[in-house]
């Protein structure tokens, strides 16, 4: 770990002198060049607005301007940003549907009915380097998506979603690219600083956090500027579940005389979550002359989590006999179950996350003719977590599963029920069943450097070329490990049992039939009861377990040159252009072949494979601007989006193996990216001022979706039953490239001044989507992962100049929103909406009060299992309240 901070500080140095040779060399050039004209790209007149009214017209002159299909979100004014998630914010833009996690806060963004991993999100022009994060526990997956979480609205001033890209835009995003802008000091007049300070409070906690912001900016002449932000925030989170879980056919687990679909994880959840972050941003600019500009960005932000994540549940999954089980339509209404596990699980994620990004530019133009722009980037995301689980088991004197569990459909909730615990009054009777630790360590890091270079035209329409290269260098590691405390007496009632560790959590989902408290494991009592002295407690021992060490941890370099050229037109009326991009990807996956995991006869090797393709993305954009008011607009483009890094892992696990064969999983290293051809046509009617009323209709075309699949092939390994070797077919579980896809849509916009002081904005889209995954009732085929085929955004603002306010209201249809959980079967979540209230009102020219209230209603996140959509679980969402001021000076 030493070894890489040192590399890290040296890489960082680099930078900087790399920064700091290029403004050299650049100035040098300037000073030889003979032309202080006025460069030939446009010089935008510096305007300061503030309020709600201010930012949505900023947003939609940038939009009118641009060539392509794209949508802008603008701060208010320096440092306030419309919502405290940038997430939060993208869900009011058509086509944008948000992802939440357990306590209801923006997590990551679907855009076009594609789920997070398919749009390329940028900060101040890097790669949004993230480890995937996500899903109820917050753990890594290893996927591309960009997650929210840890960067707080406050430490930026523009957002731009481009949904028809150009030849000049890095690929990546075969949804779209999401662009983030830190201030920059030369955007504003002379010496501005803000300072804000809220309270955040929590109904379900009870607690008021602290969350609080800075920033200063220094314009000094239009020559040099620097800006500074930083942000801080300690947030408690609390959310509540009652669920079913999968439901699967009983002969699926033991139950051969009945087909009937059972709830198979009956449980309560209880989430709690400690939460501190600290943002912060620093940019330099320096323009000598008019034709010469320098800036240097940094970001850093960390985020410190500590979790409990509460299980009591009852999963009929191997059952004893059924008592009673009543069956309409194959599903089972009700019944009772005997030999069915009651536990206790309690789930400790402690998360130190840290991400740093450094970046320098120039943007020179030596003449009337040429623009050169150089940059050099580097990011680095790195977490370290720990995941541990803590699992009681209900038993008796035998070590048998006591008592009948009954279960009852009704409406969203399935009602469950024990004889023998309600889960708060008898931790005494929840004996040692197993503890498992598993910490981990991700890091996403990349290198990045181009130059582009624009040559200006004035001939037959022509406005100029542009054309540049790209060098990217990313690489992706993950290291996880496990151990096990497991017990070495016959008589478990010798080791700790749940009521030397127990706490008490509160519970209480609405509708629900549940206790108000729930059973839990404490983590701090944990620690000194079962781990005294660092040693395993009397009974048990502590298990390594090196295959699953070996057959987690992986690593893929991805090194990938870009080479593209843009030709812009204007004429008369009609602006557009039209460009090719070349990509040139190689990737190194690293990983291990484990063979007989967790047996004595366990081997691992280890594997490297590289793979490498090249693509060609063509691009064409068109704004045509029928009149003063209409503006048409036309796109075509091939897009694309690499496939998951974990997938390209080649670690292999294979277990069983005898002369008979056996069964194995393994990644793909050499699966390809996914492909798009994207089509666009839109309407655009600024009908008045401050208005527009808008439609766009949108098509993609997929190909090269993964899907899993099976093949087998004769290995040697050892068998599992002594470690001879001997040669015997394996099938194999993988993924591959190969199903197609099509995706079309309807995005409508309106937004118009009402009234005195008053205005609107709505939006709607319409998104569908027919896939060819193969298998007969695979849910895929007519609704995608992530895609809700209708969704909307309401908002009604006020503005006077001294007080502004706005109501909002996000909603979408049910989706699909995991293919494979629990036991691999599909979960949706039902339709959602939330509305939300901000307010500001100036006391003077620089205090201003500040009010927020999110989830007004208490709105509740409905899952349901399979394509009948059973109740899978019902998770409260919390309802806070912000407030505090805001101070300009």
């Amino acid at each position: 770990m030493q070894h890489k901070n040192l590399m890290k500080k040296s890489i960082h140095k680099c930078l900087i002198a790399t920064s700091v040779a290029v403004a050299l060399s650049a100035s040098a050039l300037a000073q030889e060049s003979s032309s202080d004209e006025t460069p030939a790209v446009e010089d935008f007149e510096k305007i300061t607005v503030t309020g709600v009214r201010g930012s949505l017209n900023r947003a939609l002159g940038q939009k009118r301007q641009s060539v392509g299909v794209s949508d802008v979100i603008s701060a208010e004014d320096l440092g306030k940003f419309p919502d405290l998630n940038i997430s939060e914010s993208l869900q009011r833009i058509p086509g944008v549907t948000l992802n939440r996690n357990s306590n209801g806060e923006g997590q990551a963004i679907n855009l076009r009915g594609l789920g997070p991993q398919f749009t390329r999100v940028e900060l101040n022009g890097m790669s949004g380097t993230g480890n995937g994060s996500g899903g109820r526990f917050g753990t890594s997956s290893g996927e591309r998506g960009f997650n929210f979480e840890l960067l707080a609205a406050e430490l930026f001033s523009y957002v731009e979603v481009a949904k028809s890209p150009s030849a000049s835009q890095v690929e990546g995003g075969m949804a779209g690219l999401v662009s983030l802008e830190t201030p920059k000091p030369l955007s504003y007049d002379g010496l501005n600083a803000t300072v804000s300070a809220q309270g955040n409070y929590s109904e379900l906690t009870g607690d008021i956090d602290p969350r609080g912001s800075f920033l200063i900016s220094q314009n000094i002449d239009d020559v040099f500027g620097i800006a500074f932000s930083l942000a801080l925030s300690e947030t408690n989170f609390r959310s509540d579940t009652a669920e079913a879980g999968s439901w699967r056919p009983g002969s699926s687990f033991g139950r051969g005389d009945s087909d009937a679909l059972l709830p198979n994880g009956t449980r309560y959840y209880n989430f709690l979550e400690s939460r501190d972050t600290l943002g912060s941003t620093l940019t330099i600019q320096y323009r000598p002359t008019n034709d010469l500009e320098f800036k240097v960005d940094a970001i850093y932000a960390n985020l410190d989590s500590e979790r409990i994540a509460n299980r009591n549940d009852m999963p009929i999954e191997n059952p004893g006999p059924v008592v009673t089980l009543n069956e309409q339509n194959g599903v089972a209404t009700s019944g009772s179950v005997t030999g069915v596990q009651q536990r206790v699980g309690t789930n400790f994620i402690a998360t130190d996350e840290e991400f740093f990004q450094l970046s320098a530019g120039a943007d020179w133009t030596p003449n009337d003719d040429w623009r050169i722009r150089p940059y050099i980037g580097y990011s680095n995301r790195e977490a370290d977590r720990q995941f541990d689980l803590y699992s009681f088991r209900l038993a008796d004197e035998n070590g048998f599963d006591p008592g009948t569990v009954s279960f009852d459909v009704r409406g969203d909730f399935v009602d469950f029920s024990s004889t023998e615990t309600d889960f708060t009054a008898n931790p005494e009777d929840f004996l040692f069943n197993i503890f498992i630790l598993r910490p981990s360590t991700d890091e996403d890091e990349e290198l990045a450097a181009k130059l582009d270079f624009e040559r200006y035209f004035d001939v037959g329409g022509l406005t100029s070329v542009e054309f540049g290269f790209r060098y990217a260098d990313r690489e992706k590691t993950r290291i996880q490990t496990q151990e096990r405390l497991q017990r070495n007496v016959d008589d478990i009632r010798l080791v700790p049992n749940l009521s030397s560790v127990a706490t008490l959590l509160p519970f209480e989902v609405s509708g629900a039939n549940a206790p108000s408290q729930q059973l839990a494991a404490d983590p701090a009592l944990i620690r000194s009861i079962f781990y005294p002295g660092g040693n395993a407690v009397n009974g048990t021992f502590i298990r390594p377990l090196p295959g699953f060490d070996a057959s987690e941890s992986w690593s893929v370099e991805e090194t990938t040159f870009n080479a593209y050229v843009q030709a812009n037109f204007e004429i008369e009326d009609v602006q557009f252009n039209i460009g090719l991009r070349l990509v040139d990807t190689e990737q190194t996956s690293n990983g291990n072949t484990v063979a007989n995991r967790f047996q004595p006869t366990e081997q691992i090797t280890p594997v490297s494979i590289t793979s490498d393709y090249t693509r060609y993305l063509p691009s064409f954009n068109l704004k045509y601007d029928v009149t003063d008011e209409l503006v048409m607009r036309a796109a075509y483009s091939t897009t694309l989006t690499r496939p998951n890094l974990s997938s390209l892992a080649p670690s292999e696990t294979v277990n069983g193996i005898d002369e008979g064969g056996g069964t194995g999983s393994t990644g793909n290293p050499n699966l390809e990216p996914f492909t798009a051809d994207n089509f666009d046509l839109g309407l655009e009617w600024y009908f008045a001022e401050e208005s527009l009323l808008s439609a766009n209709l949108f098509y993609k075309d997929i190909g090269g979706l993964i899907d899993t699949t099976s093949f087998t092939e004769t290995r040697s390994f050892p068998r599992q039953a002594d470690g001879v070797i001997v040669s015997a077919p394996i099938v194999f579980t993988s993924f591959e490239n190969g199903v197609s896809a099509e995706i079309k849509g309807l995005e409508l916009s309106y937004q118009q001044p009402i009234a005195a002081n008053f205005g609107v904005i709505v939006n709607y889209t319409y998104a569908d989507s027919s896939a060819d995954f193969g298998a007969e009732g695979d849910v895929r085929t007519t609704g995608l992962p992530g895609l809700s085929r209708s969704s909307y955004n309401a908002s009604i603002y006020f503005d006077n100049g001294a007080l502004d306010a706005r109501l909002s209201y996000a909603w979408r249809e049910r989706y699909l929103a995991d293919f494979t959980d629990d036991f691999g079967i599909p979960r949706f979540t039902d339709d959602f909406g939330q509305l939300d209230f901000s307010a500001n009102y100036s006391v003077n020219d620089n205090l201003q009060l500040q009010l927020q209230i999110l989830n007004i209603t208490n709105e509740q996140v409905i899952n349901q299992s399979t394509a009948l959509f059973l109740p899978y679980g019902v998770n409260d969402l919390d309802r806070r309240v912000l407030f505090g001021a805001r101070y300009s000076f």
